[in-house]
């Protein structure tokens, strides 16, 4: 009997049993090793030849930006003295990306958009700016019969932080309008803020004026109706508070496109508190949401502790330290402090269910101008932590708080202790 058959026959002495097992395991661990080995050295062969052929296309992008200078400008001379891989410094250190930047001699600079493969310079870039101010924003602007205040805007800048600049592709031979219909450059830091209490007007200024932009710039764009505040829009506080109530409404747009309105329009489903449709180009109408009674907060305690101590002591912890349910020791037993307290659901009109998202949610600007009344909460069923009360409102009258309407939650004014 050869030993394989010893081993199977189970007849070997538990000593060699063990030894022949560390054999086995030794075998395989370094068949692991060496295939660890094996990929570490593809990675690094694979790496290599990438950094090679970056490597020879930058050396030819590098070529083709003096060249693509050179013949736009008709000049010659010009040397490139340095080169900057475009990026941003995030969280984790410096972001870089594919395009470049190549300094001039002249003191002007070649970008090159790897992902678009084109070239664009800023030795145009202030004569633009000036033109495009002086003949097309500013007359535009000026045609406002609403006070208003701006952000100062810029046409093609790159954005980034290690290159930050206007850069444009066509030459420009003077005529701003046509140049800019060709180019079209992103203007994505535009921002414009009007004070009047004629919301419906200044909405429909607004778009003339953005249809108007629209034949010669692209990007994205901010708008807002204040009824005041606008002299204090100014340096970093410049972007107004959309909860509060002073602004009418907000609009977001892309150039070229329809216009995101969202519309403070308030109605009232509570003495003293009020609300208004967030969604984009939605507005509440009357009838379209009324709170109706369902019982009192004794039924939702019933609810709360249904839920709370059908729930484990304690769950197992899981590998990465946390919990994989949730459990009573992590979990806090929510008490309602008045269980004769109303509990509402909202009734939805059909054109607001239409409207509800894809978690059968509608989101809504809540304002409570009650001057002494106990704050509106939200019980939120179904949700991951689906045993506690969230509070909507209030922090006052002037400026509102954001809520999730959805037919299935309840509501209720009070307040809760948790144990």
């Amino acid at each position: 009997m050869n030993f394989a058959e010893e081993l199977s026959l189970g007849t070997v002495p538990g000593d060699n049993k063990n030894m022949i097992g560390r054999m086995i395991i030794n075998r395989k661990n370094n068949k692991i090793r060496a295939l660890v080995a094996l990929l570490v050295v593809m990675l690094a062969a694979a790496a290599l030849l990438c950094g090679c052929e970056d490597s020879r296309h930058y050396a030819s992008v590098e070529k083709q930006a003096l060249k693509y200078y050179q013949k736009k400008y008709g000049v010659k001379g010009v040397e490139i003295v340095d080169v900057n891989a475009a990026g941003d410094y995030g969280l984790f250190g410096y972001i870089g990306v594919k395009n470049r930047a190549y300094e001039l001699s002249d003191g002007f600079s070649v970008f090159w958009n790897e992902y678009e493969q084109v070239f664009a310079d800023n030795a145009q870039a202030q004569a633009i700016q000036e033109d495009f101010d002086r003949e097309i924003l500013q007359p535009l602007v000026g045609s406002f019969s609403y006070p208003y205040k701006t952000l100062p805007a810029s046409l093609g800048r790159t954005g980034y932080e290690s290159f930050d600049e206007c850069v444009f592709t066509a030459y420009y031979d003077g005529d701003i309008r046509a140049f800019l219909r060709e180019e079209k450059p992103a203007m994505d830091d535009f921002r414009i803020a009007l004070q009047t209490e004629d919301r419906d007007g200044c909405e429909r200024e607004i778009e003339a004026f953005y249809e108007a932009l629209s034949e010669y710039v692209s990007g994205y764009s901010l708008a807002y109706v204040m009824t005041d505040g606008l002299d204090a829009l100014s340096g970093d506080d410049w972007y107004p508070d959309t909860h509060a109530q002073n602004v009418l409404a907000s609009a977001e747009l892309r150039y070229g496109e329809k216009i995101k309105w969202y519309r403070k329009i308030y109605f009232e489903v509570f003495e003293g508190v009020y609300v208004a449709s967030v969604k984009a180009n939605f507005d509440l109408q009357e009838g379209d949401l009324v709170f109706e009674q369902v019982g009192t907060c004794a039924d939702l305690q019933e609810l709360l502790d249904e839920g709370f101590f059908s729930l484990p002591v304690e769950a197992e912890e899981n590998k990465n330290g946390g919990y994989s349910v949730h459990d009573q020791v992590h979990e806090s037993h929510v008490v309602l402090d008045d269980p004769d307290a109303p509990l509402y659901q909202a009734k939805l009109s059909q054109r607001v269910l239409d409207a509800l998202d894809s978690r059968g949610c509608l989101s809504l600007y809540v304002l409570d101008s009650r001057e002494d009344g106990l704050p509106l909460m939200m019980y939120y069923t179904g949700s991951s932590n689906p045993y506690s009360v969230f509070q909507v409102s209030k922090p006052g009258k002037d400026t509102a708080v954001f809520c999730e309407l959805n037919p299935q939650y309840y509501y209720y004014f009070g307040t809760h202790t948790s144990h």
